[in-house]
């Protein structure tokens, strides 16, 4: 994992805002609590996790490029560490655990 793919998971883990180059954490507060974070990839939402409910959504944001599934990737091993998103004939799929894989869609829950 990319030394700024580190530092982006710490920031979501700790629910700290971040920035390094083109990467960008945002947690947005309620009354003091972190009610929601946001993973931006050259301004473009990539992920976002609601901690209310733990839902963990991920994106393309339609830039299927190598570093935003690096990026993806890097917040699955983290977050979800049974999940994978690969890509075979120019199509992007998520696998679990079992190995069984799903095409990628934007804004799927992980």
């Amino acid at each position: 994992m990319r030394k700024i793919e580190e530092q982006m998971n710490y920031a979501i883990r700790h629910r700290k805002n971040w920035a390094g180059s083109n990467t960008t954490v945002t947690c947005y507060k309620k009354d003091g609590i972190t009610t929601e974070v946001n993973v931006m990839l050259h301004g473009n939402c990539i992920a976002w996790f609601d901690t209310a409910s733990n839902d963990f959504n991920i994106s393309s944001a339609g830039w299927e490029t190598v570093t935003t599934k690096s990026r993806l990737n890097a917040i699955l091993e983290e977050f979800a560490p049974e999940r994978r998103i690969f890509q075979k004939n120019w199509q992007w799929f998520v696998s679990d655990f079992l190995g069984m894989a799903e095409p990628f869609v934007d804004g799927m829950k992980v």
